[in-house]
């Protein structure tokens, strides 16, 4: 698919800053769901020609798999995220976390990303195509980051892209979603964060992605 038919759009304001190449038009969502779903969708009403959308940005793993030796990320490398839901839409009660769906209000996911999209770019980059899930309050302890993993089933942990993808849904247009790892959720102490190597190696995939 040629270039100037995809809308490029990234996660963090600081995380575009440097990637300069032909002919891509590489916008600013923001942080958060509201933020990116507005800017989104603003954009594609101003962009009725767009035909996909490529997300970029970084994310926390889990790292209960990892420690365990069976996680499919590393920190620092890279992912295609398949499929994104949110994970606290809802409300929590005695009995337990009871989202949207649950409560008959609306639709928590999971929400993909294009298959062949991500097939071929998960070769191309040699990333694994994984699950995630968006949060408004991201896993900060250890206790968080258990109860978000084993509520979700999700590998990696965001804070943009499952309202991304259901802004691409709506508006019934693709989406490939990249993401580098930063840090390991849970504890932030130990988190072994990278932040500058991270949004190195997403801005460096999605040049590669164009060959440029």
């Amino acid at each position: 698919m040629p270039i100037d038919e995809f809308l490029i759009v990234f996660a963090a304001l600081s995380e575009g800053g440097g990637l300069h190449a032909p002919g891509l038009r590489a916008l600013p969502l923001g942080v958060g769901k509201v933020a990116a779903a507005v800017s989104l969708s603003g954009w594609l009403r101003q962009m009725p020609a767009t035909r996909a959308v490529l997300l970029f940005g970084v994310a926390g793993a889990y790292p209960d798999r990892h420690r365990q030796g069976q996680a499919p990320v590393r920190r620092g490398g890279l992912c295609v995220v398949g499929s994104d839901r949110f994970g606290d839409e809802g409300v929590e009660t005695p009995a337990g976390f009871q989202d949207l769906e649950a409560l008959q209000l609306g639709d928590t996911g999971p929400f993909p990303a294009n298959p062949r999209m991500s097939r071929a770019a998960a070769e191309r980059l040699g990333a694994p195509i994984v699950r995630g899930v968006t949060v408004s309050t991201c896993s900060g302890t250890e206790a968080a980051s258990k109860r978000m993993q084993r509520r979700s089933g999700a590998d990696v942990e965001t804070m943009e892209g499952a309202a991304v993808a259901w802004v691409c849904r709506q508006v019934e247009v693709p989406l490939l979603h990249v993401r580098a790892i930063s840090n390991w959720t849970g504890d932030r102490a130990r988190g072994e964060w990278d932040l500058p190597g991270a949004i190195e190696a997403v801005q460096g995939a999605v040049r590669k992605l164009w060959g440029t």
